[in-house]
């Protein structure tokens, strides 16, 4: 999202079931969040998708896939803010294949 007063840019991961989302696409998930950082002045833009698959157990989470509605979202980064904004250990994959 970027603010509108500056140009600084800032990037969020938003993870959630279908069920918890509204529907099964990656458009399901993004529109709530959207449209919140919307409301608060940003300018937000969607730049990716893909998959989290998450083990509560350990606490892993494992970036990987794409959208088809926006493409593949920048793994490494996303893995890289779980990790920075959580206590989970994150990796990724990166290859264009289906899941």
């Amino acid at each position: 999202a970027r603010e509108k007063v500056s140009d600084n840019i800032s990037y969020y991961v938003k993870s959630a079931s279908p069920k918890s989302c509204g529907g099964p696409y990656h458009a399901d998930v993004a529109r709530n969040l959207v449209d919140e950082l919307n409301q608060c002045g940003y300018q937000a833009t969607v730049i990716g998708g893909g998959r989290i698959e998450f083990d509560k157990a350990v606490p892993h989470a494992h970036v990987y896939g794409f959208s088809y509605g926006f493409g593949k979202a920048n793994h490494a980064l996303v893995a890289d803010l779980i990790e920075k904004f959580s206590d989970i250990i994150a990796t990724y994959n990166e290859d264009d294949g289906i899941y």
